[in-house]
């Protein structure tokens, strides 16, 4: 029985390597299948499963417009030219002055002016 074993042994080793590359596989299928299933949390902020007839402007997809008076760090970095650094200033600049009353005051926070702003005010909104 030893010496069949020793004869077949790199043909044993290729069909249970393909009978673990099947199962594996059965298993990541299985998981690609869920993935259609996208939360209505997730489909709220504009995101749809791939192969949807649904499609619409980065805008959209990105959660645009986002709020500059409740947005935080990690939401105002989402904005075309805003940095970690950035975003703080304006978190800090809002922290002690207040809620902004229109978008153009955010050129009030350094570092933010009128280029930075005519490339994010179609992405803010202080409602």
């Amino acid at each position: 029985m030893g010496d069949f074993f020793e004869r077949h042994k790199m043909d044993l080793v290729v069909v249970l390597s393909g009978a673990i590359l099947l199962g594996s596989g059965i298993s990541l299928g299985v998981g690609l299948a869920q993935l259609g299933d996208v939360s209505p949390d997730f489909q709220a902020r504009g995101f749809t499963p791939s192969g949807s007839e649904e499609s619409g402007p980065i805008e959209e997809l990105s959660g645009f417009p986002i709020n500059i008076n409740t947005a935080t760090v990690i939401q105002l970095e989402e904005l075309t030219g805003i940095g970690p650094s950035k975003a703080q200033a304006i978190v800090e600049y809002r922290e002690q002055h207040g809620p902004f009353h229109a978008i153009t005051e955010i050129q009030n926070v350094s570092g933010i002016g009128p280029k930075t702003y005519e490339r994010i005010k179609d992405q803010i909104t202080i409602e």
